[in-house]
């Protein structure tokens, strides 16, 4: 009925509306004319200005271009006079080019300063073609926008030739600076919301009205409406907000293919255009409203029942509690009806939506005896189960069917359960796998509500399956992530601790616990109550660190400290840290991570590692000591022989220095030692003297290594050159026993030489020995000169030589006096 009554109102207001609208259409059409050819006008005008800002520069430069002063070969320095004074006027500067663009005066550089080479600004826009035209055509020429090689700012060039003969000979050219252009632009335009811009040939602006410097440079976005003419009117989208714009431009007569661009906001068009408009809407509306108020006051008595009835559906269909499976409503001729059909379809739709949104199924499962578990389930059901919607109902051996082997008996056995007569149980809820007929496996939850009379016996259960296979699988994935933390923490042997700062109380690992030797009971102790087992020397430092990091100001921290477990031993710790989660309002943080690494090890290593530092470093001083002696005490009245003393002494240095580092500089034993003193004497095939060594083992301290090994070098070099180790039959024999805790070496040769008389002076070999003995070694020798060589025997603490015990003087001091000085032994 109200739509009769509409129809109505139409028919009769429409065709006044209809005519009202065509006039103040074309009143509108005429204003959008007389406003274009308005913007058309301003171009035109702006266009004319720059033009005369160009010819300007051309007058100028065609006076330049007379002087005699401007061809090349006469007198450039009487140019540039003339030129800076012309560049004063326009506030500008002037350029003199020869052809292939090389510049022969700028007024923009110092006199002195030099000028850049032939080219001119680089890219398709360059001052280079546009010099190279004025050459060919004799005619002045404006160059587009280019980035200058002495401004280094995108500028165009106003160039004019100096003809001579009516040839060109040099080209004289002058800048047109954007922000000039600007400035004229602005100078010119007319008042408004819109922007002026002159663009060169290439579509690239040369100048703008409003924000110069974001667009001169960049080119003009492309248009696909063909050529552009001399003027007219586009229209486009601006380039700072992309706003519909329209735009007029218009052709420079001085530099072909520039425009200038002239554009006005499509909403300043609008503006204009919504007085009518709204004039024309309100006045249809008014008819339109004073129709419809007649028709509501007809209908209204009519139409009270059915909106009552309307009203109580809405109600209804907003409080449903399940999407249901009514049958389907056909579509209504009336309104009022249509309208209830809607409600109703709707607010089912809407309740469906959101059950698949979620993922949520419904269902109804009958729990009387006769009704033998069938149940009822929604569309959502059924897409969840992978069962086709149109089965109605579903037994209950068909939901077990469906249920992952590995949990059909639990949750079968949880259902049974749960729906057991005499239960007082109501709410029933579990989780458990599915397997769709395509294979996939899904994780459902499930939760209800069970309906009993009042014997207890379960007459209804309704509820709804939940999908949480997404839920299940970011479970596993963190278990996997927390077991893979797990397994690094355990491989690098690091405990974990994390802070409530609320409270205090810190969660540790059971690794943390065991690296500071606590209780289980003392996994969640207070923050502070460990502080006091810190070293007092470091638990100032560490405290800082922890307050830094505590208030704020440092985001992590790392500290390495001494801490006493309760067991009374200190060990080394070293210590990670880091906020992890902040209060959004003061900043700090709410709670804290971190590791902690047992180090005692690493740090006794480092100790260690010092400790054999300083050794080496005083092995060292040692072995340059006796070094040094050695090239001091040598005889030197025969170089040759001096060279090859000390070239064995340093050799003998050496190899006791090699049989240390394959030991570590633990030392080695003396039968190796002897060995290795006696090697270079040694004939490799056996032949020549013989010697034998024998003796129990005896580990030697690194110092008696160096000192025995420097100690047999010069025996067995003296036997080399005076005793058995001389000739082919004599025999070596070196012994040695261990008695009373003495070491006593004997050194017997046989067989050698015939021995005149003992030798009267004691060398630096002899000295050596002696040195170490009695000083080094802290013990006594004797040497008896035989007929048949020397027997040479020596006794040292055995204390003095095995590891415990390390002497700290050197085996010859460089200011021991001179092996000549010194009084030889008694024979």
């Amino acid at each position: 009925m109200r739509e009769h009554l509409f129809a109505l109102v139409l028919a009769v207001l429409l065709p006044a509306i209809a005519f009202g609208g065509a006039a103040a259409w074309e009143a509108l059409r005429r204003q959008e004319a007389l406003a274009e050819d308005r913007l058309r006008d301003t171009a035109h005008a702006l266009a004319a200005a720059v033009d005369r800002q160009i010819d300007g520069h051309v007058g100028a430069l065609r006076t330049l271009a007379v002087s005699p002063y401007a061809d090349p070969p006469t007198d450039p320095a009487r140019f540039l006079v003339h030129a800076r004074a012309a560049a004063e006027v326009f506030g500008s500067w002037i350029v003199l080019y020869r052809r292939d663009g090389s510049q022969i005066v700028n007024t923009r550089l110092a006199p002195d300063a030099p000028l850049p080479g032939p080219g001119g600004a680089p890219g398709p826009g360059g001052g280079g073609v546009a010099i190279t035209r004025a050459f060919d055509t004799g005619r002045p020429v404006v160059s587009d926008i280019a980035v200058g090689r002495v401004s280094g700012q995108p500028t165009a060039f106003v160039f004019v030739p100096v003809m001579r003969g009516g040839q060109a000979h040099a080209v004289i050219g002058m800048p047109l600076v954007p922000a000039d252009l600007a400035e004229t632009l602005r100078g010119q335009a007319a008042q408004g919301r819109g922007a002026v811009a002159l663009t060169d040939s290439r579509g690239v602006f040369a100048a703008r009205s409003r924000e110069t410097e974001q667009v001169v440079g960049r080119p003009r976005p492309p248009r696909t409406d063909g050529p552009l003419g001399e003027s007219g009117v586009l229209r486009g989208r601006s380039l700072s907000d992309d706003a519909p714009i329209r735009t007029a431009y218009h052709a420079l007569s001085t530099a072909p293919g520039w425009h200038v661009w002239v554009n006005e906001p499509e909403a300043s068009f609008v503006a204009a255009q919504r007085g009518p408009l709204l004039a024309l809407a309100g006045g249809a509306a008014l008819a339109l409203l004073t129709g419809i108020a007649g028709g509501t006051l007809v209908t209204r008595r009519l139409l009270r029942p059915v909106e009552a009835l309307v009203a109580r559906a809405e109600a209804v269909a907003a409080s449903a509690a399940g999407p249901g499976e009514a049958p389907a409503v056909p579509p209504a001729r009336v309104a009022e009806f249509e309208r209830l059909r809607r409600a109703v379809t709707g607010a089912e739709a809407a309740l469906r939506r959101v059950q698949r949104i979620g993922r949520v199924g419904g269902f109804e499962v009958d729990l009387r005896p006769e009704a033998k578990l069938l149940s009822r389930r929604s569309t959502e059901y059924a897409e969840l189960h992978g069962i086709p919607p149109s089965r109605a109902t579903d037994g209950h051996e068909d939901w077990v069917a469906r249920l992952h082997p590995a949990d059909r008996a639990r949750a079968k056995r949880h259902f049974l359960e749960a729906i057991a007569d005499g239960s007082a149980q109501t709410d029933y809820e579990q989780e458990y796998r599915i397997v769709l007929p395509d294979g996939e496996v899904r994780w459902i939850y499930a939760r209800a509500e069970i309906e009993r009379d009042a014997d207890g016996r379960a007459l209804r259960m309704v509820g709804a399956h939940l999908d949480v296979t997404a839920l299940k699988s970011a479970e596993d994935a963190m278990r996997d992530s927390e077991e893979r933390l797990r397994l690094a923490l355990e491989a690098a042997r690091l405990g974990a601790w994390q802070v409530d700062m609320a409270d205090g109380r810190v969660v540790r690992t059971p690794r943390s616990l065991e690296i500071f030797g606590f209780l289980p009971e003392e996994e969640t102790a207070h923050l502070r109550g460990w502080h006091h087992r810190v070293h007092p020397d470091d638990r100032d430092r560490l405290t800082q660190a922890f307050d830094a990091l505590e208030s704020g100001r440092e985001r992590s921290y790392q500290a390495e400290f001494r801490f006493l477990r309760p067991d009374g031993r200190w060990i080394w710790v070293e210590s990670h840290g880091r906020a992890a989660r902040h209060d959004p309002l003061t900043g700090k943080p709410t709670r804290l991570i971190g590791t902690t690494l047992d180090i005692t090890e690493r740090k006794a290593a480092e100790e260690r590692q010092a400790v054999l530092v300083h050794e080496l470093d005083h092995r060292a001083k040692n072995t340059l000591a006796v070094v040094q002696a050695a090239l001091r005490l040598t005889p030197r009245h025969d170089v040759e022989a001096y060279a090859r003393a000390v070239e064995g002494r340093v050799a003998a240095l050496s190899r006791a220095h090699t049989l240390l580092a394959k030991g570590h500089w633990r030392g080695a034993d003396l039968r190796i030692v002897a060995e290795e003193a006696l090697a270079p004497f040694r004939a490799a095939d056996g032949t020549g003297p013989a010697a034998t060594l024998h003796g129990p083992p005896l580990p030697l301290t690194p110092t008696a290594v160096q000192a025995l090994s420097m100690a047999l070098h010069e025996l067995a070099t003296n036997a080399a050159k005076h005793g058995a180790l001389s000739v082919p039959q004599g025999r070596l024999q070196l012994t040695w026993e261990i008695s009373e805790g003495m070491l006593r070496i004997c050194w017997h040769e046989a067989e050698g030489p015939p021995v005149a008389l003992p030798p009267t002076r004691q060398g630096f070999g002899s000295s050596l020995i002696v040195a170490t003995v009695t000083r080094q070694l802290g013990g006594e020798v004797r040497a008896d000169w035989l007929e048949g060589g020397l027997h040479w025997e020596a006794r040292v603490p055995v204390e003095r030589l095995v590891p415990g015990h390390e002497p700290a003087e050197p085996l010859l001091a460089a200011d021991d006096p001179p092996a000549e000085a010194q009084a030889a032994p008694p024979a």
